[in-house]
């Protein structure tokens, strides 16, 4: 059965004869008599009533009819669709972070602004920023939000913002006091697995320090967030990952001479060719999620 069968079937039903249908399409009658034969054949039988030189569709061919025509007409709305690039189909792969925190905020604008929304189809998956990268190389993904640092010529990337990280406690006594990185190597520690941008940033910022008493390695943040709840334990996140929660089982502390600051980006394949369009839509995503965090940032004070 082929898209083009089903077109003939639909018009001899409206047009009830084979030579009339063959000049509507252009072709010879034989032809059109053919491809009415072998769209009966695929499904088994007949669909018209041959009276003279009239076909007349019988109740086998009124059952499909009415199945097929709906699907036939959402089959040329997507031709028509991807005929003038208003079909979009984006894979994106974000960080736990950004996926979590900040990326649910820029789709749901968007989505609140389009007209129709069912012309674009975001597919979102969260990874970390070592297998985000990997996704890009392997084209397994379109667009990737990451953070952190990031060299790899064979992908183009695009600035979000820039962010800072905090150390964080859930001991309110211990946030009183101004630490260095060296004075807490004693404390427990719960940070995220190794391949997370947060992790190597934060690492980074410590190379002269490296030796933290790590008893747990999480894969989000929202888990080491629990995990240190009211406890005198410490980690490292993002601000907009803890903002709604300083003062509530979790407290910033103060790390003398260190401030822990990254920038997040979009990254895409330099080999991939992306429509106007299309770049119009990640550019509106990335712009969103640059006010969204500006306006949790403003209120880190």
């Amino acid at each position: 059965m082929t898209l083009k069968q089903i077109e003939y079937f639909i018009k001899v039903c409206e047009l009830k004869q084979i030579s009339e249908c063959s000049k509507f399409f252009g072709i010879s009658q034989s032809a059109m008599s053919i491809a009415i034969k072998n769209l009966e054949n695929s499904l088994g039988g007949e669909l018209f009533d041959r009276i003279g030189k009239s076909l007349v569709i019988n109740e086998r061919g009124k059952a499909f009819l009415k199945s097929i025509t709906p699907i036939y007409n959402r089959v040329l709305e997507i031709r028509k669709n991807m005929l003038n690039e208003d079909m979009f189909d984006i894979a994106i792969t974000s960080s736990k972070n950004i996926g979590s925190y900040l990326l649910p905020e820029a789709i749901s604008q968007i989505l609140e602004n389009k007209n129709d929304k069912s012309k674009i189809h975001l597919d979102i998956k969260i990874e970390n920023t070592e297998s985000i990268l990997q996704n890009i190389l392997n084209n397994q993904c379109d667009i990737g939000l990451i953070e952190g640092s990031l060299k790899n010529s064979e992908v183009s990337t695009i600035t979000i913002c820039e962010d800072e990280l905090f150390v964080v406690t859930g001991d309110k006594d211990l946030a009183q006091k101004s630490w260095t990185i060296n004075s807490l190597k004693d404390y427990g520690w719960v940070m995220r697995e190794v391949g997370s941008g947060t992790r190597e940033v934060f690492f980074n910022n410590i190379k002269e320090n490296p030796n933290l008493n790590i008893i747990l390695e999480l894969p989000t943040s929202e888990a080491i967030k629990n995990s240190i709840r009211n406890r005198p334990l410490f980690t490292c996140l993002p601000y907009f990952a803890i903002h709604n929660e300083l003062g509530n089982g979790l407290y910033k502390v103060n790390i003398k001479g260190k401030k822990f600051i990254r920038n997040l980006y979009a990254i895409y394949s330099k080999d991939k060719k992306n429509s106007e369009t299309f770049m119009n839509i990640i550019n509106e995503i990335i712009e969103n999620m640059r006010k969204f965090h500006k306006k949790i940032s403003s209120q880190n004070s």
